[in-house]
């Protein structure tokens, strides 16, 4: 069970600090995937770390959008307004990219 995960950001400068054990997530833009050949999946889960649950520990994902009961997306241009819900209990709907290769 995933105990702990960390937010990253572009401009992170943090690096992740053993024993940190958890997949995380980043978000990130269609634009920027340009050269890449990716899936777009969304999920429904009860919390966010229902949804890392499904990636080994090293893994970082990238999200396009976390929209929870309030029904506002957010995304790498709103993520500095605050969740409005529980990111770590609500049921959340996740709009994810799965890179092909």
């Amino acid at each position: 069970m995933l105990r702990n995960f960390k937010f990253l950001q572009d401009n992170d400068s943090d690096e992740i600090i053993e024993p940190y054990d958890g997949a995380s997530w980043m978000y990130g833009r269609l634009e920027n995937l340009d050269q890449y050949e990716y899936d777009i999946h969304i999920e429904h889960h009860y919390g966010i770390r229902s949804f890392l649950n499904n990636f080994p520990s090293w893994f970082v994902i990238t999200i396009l959008s976390i929209k929870g009961p309030d029904g506002v997306a957010h995304n790498i241009d709103n993520n500095d307004s605050g969740w409005g819900f529980d990111i770590l209990n609500d049921l959340i709907e996740i709009e994810w990219v799965r890179f092909r290769n």
